[in-house]
């Protein structure tokens, strides 16, 4: 990003005075960040005012939680295809499926570390006005994540490197590759492969 592009937008949703705080220092170096302490009036202003390129959205929030939030964000035209990334305090394996399943491109568990947020949130700008599914056979039920895991199929890194390329724990990503594979009906990594490449 050259010194006279416009600043990718970020919107931060928390009830944590602190943490919108840190954000806007941590982020607003490289981003133009907005910050709102509650989902209704996160939500007000997707309808009113420009839209964020990315969105960090908390999960726990006494007016509505994030799960709510989320759902009213993919249910509009307009909104439905920006990146949401949970940041939470909720470590149960079922709170994070949940986020995913509810169209989440990411979950970060609080506490985390301050390089990791930046780099994952990187990751999801660096190729957000550019990013294509990489083959028309992608189904529509693919998240946002496992769209950029089957980019990185194609061009043929494996479970192990794509963890790597993605800062994701090689679980995850495992879990990602299970998800794809039962969507796909593919048997093997090979054969996701070959079904995302159109010779299926």
């Amino acid at each position: 990003m050259t010194a006279n592009d416009e600043k990718l937008r970020i919107m931060v949703v928390d009830d944590d005075k602190v943490l919108l705080k840190n954000a806007a220092v941590l982020l607003g170096m490289n981003y133009s960040v907005s910050l709102y302490p509650s989902g209704s009036e996160a939500l007000r202003a997707l309808s009113e005012g420009t839209l964020p390129d990315l969105i960090l959205l908390d999960v726990k929030m006494p007016d509505m939680d994030g799960y709510e939030v989320i759902r009213s964000i993919k249910s509009k035209e307009s909104c439905r295809n920006i990146p949401v990334v949970f940041l939470t305090g909720l470590s149960d394996e079922e709170d994070e499926l949940k986020g995913l399943q509810l169209g989440a491109a990411d979950y970060i568990k609080k506490p985390f570390s301050q390089k990791i947020l930046l780099a994952r949130v990187s990751n999801l700008l660096k190729n957000k006005e550019n990013t294509r599914r990489p083959a028309s056979v992608v189904p529509e039920s693919f998240s946002e994540m496992e769209c950029r895991v089957a980019e990185l199929i194609i061009k043929g890194y494996n479970g192990r490197e794509i963890s790597d390329k993605l800062f994701y724990s090689y679980s995850y990503v495992k879990k990602l590759l299970a998800s794809m594979r039962e969507k796909t009906d593919c048997d093997t990594l090979g054969d996701l492969k070959r079904w995302l490449s159109g010779e299926k």
